[in-house]
């Protein structure tokens, strides 16, 4: 059941959370963040085996992260990067399962 149920939980959470923002009016950089978090947990959750140690592999997903993050944000703008990512097709819904990537690859 952890299997299975823990990610459900995540979602479920990350959906009650997302609903509560849309209610309170929260939008911008701080709903940009608290969802990329929800995407980063669930995708901890995912994770099942033994987790790793390894502390530079944590560090570069962490700025790879916190790249993205500014960069959806709008704080790191570097035209010749974005033409790139339009390029290879780098946009909102890569973004958030990249999110889910960082979170996956973590602990492994």
């Amino acid at each position: 059941m952890y299997k299975y149920g823990y990610p459900l939980l995540v979602m479920i959470i990350s959906g009650i959370i997302a609903r509560l923002m849309n209610y309170f009016g929260v939008n911008g950089e701080i709903a940009i963040i608290v969802m990329a978090c929800c995407y980063f947990a669930f995708g901890l959750s995912l994770f099942q085996r033994k987790r790793s140690n390894a502390w530079l592999q944590k560090l570069i997903v962490a700025f790879l992260f916190l790249f993205f993050v500014l960069w959806d944000c709008g704080y790191i703008v570097v035209p010749q990067l974005r033409n790139f990512f339009d390029f290879i097709g780098i946009s909102g819904f890569v973004v958030k399962m990249f999110y889910i990537y960082c979170g996956y690859i973590f602990f492994d």
